[in-house]
């Protein structure tokens, strides 16, 4: 029977253990491609040289988790790996450069800090005293870490816009030879110190990038993309969707060869609706290993009734979702909110209801024009299909003919 444990787990921002829990599904075998192997072999690969590898994927298409099992595997294998939530200490909604390289310098400071090591180094001293110099933090009386220093700086920058400008219009542009240098110094420190350990390498993973707005993703990735190679290790961005599609980032990735690696929803119907198999029983999967995750996988579609009145009710809940997990789980969340398990289709219903009456309430007539354009005509991802995707008004699929839209809503 599920526990409060397992209604924990159907939260959508409940994060996976893949160590120690059985709430993880693998997806790959109706993605089409295995994206945590292609990147996993891209750095096994090329142990001593460093690669640089993008992620790109609707929010919701599962990269987080992903990543977390490519740490996983990577560490199998004898890498070290940092895996860094980037908005855990970004606005993310305006964020620069600057501020992307300090957060990856602080987590690896952190892992050498914390093995007592001693640092001299050369170039780093001067760049954090500029920068403290120019905020006004404070003198560090008393402060020998250069892990709380920089993370005075960055909770200063998280407090404070002007603080933010600064750094992108002034700082930036004179900081950027010696922060480039510290990068380097700082990496290469703990590189050797992990191979020397019998470690492969480094590799730094830094995650919810993809929640950037097109026009910073475009500076970061476009005009900046050649600084964030900077570090000597593996280092795998996730971005955001749309970013390949524009002619700067398309110029930038056959420069250097990094085309990112796209994760796509989960496809649950094709172009007249016809369901698939294949996905639906992994939907089904993933709703059960979370209200069952002590039971064997080939054994929880047995005790499907513990957890629903009838399969039909759980099919419902998959096929509503579009293949957005993280709204699946949502949708779960409201009908647990409601009733103990067995969850009956009324209540499903009535969850449906009230989430359709509510994204109904926030659409414009331009989006019912959007919309009406999106689900007629074959149409590439744009802007303003992103913003009704990232709403889930609008759900984008992949096939052999190329994208196409699906959406709960009708434009009457």
């Amino acid at each position: 029977m599920p526990n409060l444990e397992s209604f924990h787990a159907c939260n959508p921002s409940f994060t996976i253990c893949l160590q120690t829990e059985d709430y993880y599904v693998n997806l790959a075998a109706t993605r089409g491609e295995d994206a945590v192997k292609r990147m996993r072999r891209a750095i096994a690969l090329s142990p001593n040289k460093p690669t640089y590898q993008l992620l790109s994927g609707h929010i919701g298409s599962g990269k987080s988790t992903e990543l977390l099992r490519l740490k996983l595997e990577l560490e199998q294998q004898g890498f070290a790996v940092i895996h860094c939530a980037a908005d855990q200490y970004l606005q993310i909604d305006d964020v620069g450069l600057t501020e992307i390289w300090l957060v990856v310098l602080t987590m690896i400071l952190q892992q050498i800090e914390k093995k007592g090591d001693l640092l001299s180094l050369a170039y780093l001293p001067n760049a954090i005293a500029e920068i403290e110099k120019w905020m006004r933090i404070s003198a560090p009386i008393g402060i020998s870490s250069y892990v709380q220093r920089l993370q005075r700086v960055l909770q200063a920058l998280q407090d404070n816009e002007q603080h933010r400008r600064q750094l992108d219009h002034y700082l930036e542009p004179r900081l950027k030879n010696s922060l480039i240098a510290a990068i380097e110094e700082v990496t290469k420190i703990e590189v050797d110190r992990l191979k020397q350990l019998g470690k492969k390498g480094l590799v730094i993973l830094v995650d919810n990038l993809d929640r950037l707005s097109l026009e910073q993703a475009e500076i970061i990735f476009g005009e900046g993309g050649k600084y964030l190679r900077q570090f000597p290790c593996h280092m795998i961005y996730t971005l955001p969707l749309p970013v390949h599609t524009g002619d700067k980032f398309q110029q930038q990735f056959e420069k250097y060869g990094n085309a990112p690696i796209i994760l796509p929803n989960l496809q649950l119907c094709d172009r007249d609706g016809v369901i698939n198999s294949e996905s639906l029983k992994l939907l089904r999967q993933i709703v059960l290993a979370r209200m069952l995750p002590n039971i064997q996988l080939e054994q929880r579609l047995e005790q499907v009734t513990d957890c629903f009145d009838h399969l039909e009710t759980l099919d419902r809940l998959c096929l509503a979702s579009h293949g957005h997990l993280p709204y699946l789980l949502s949708l779960l969340q409201g009908c647990l909110q409601r009733q103990d398990p067995p969850i009956d289709l009324e209540t499903l219903q009535q969850v449906l209801e009230n989430d359709r009456a509510m994204r109904l309430s926030t659409i414009s007539d331009r989006d019912r024009q959007l919309l009406q354009e999106y689900l007629t005509n074959d149409q590439e991802l744009t802007p303003e299909a992103l913003n009704l995707c990232r709403r889930l008004l609008l759900f984008e699929h992949h096939d052999a003919s190329g994208s196409w839209f699906s959406s709960p809503f009708t434009t009457n």
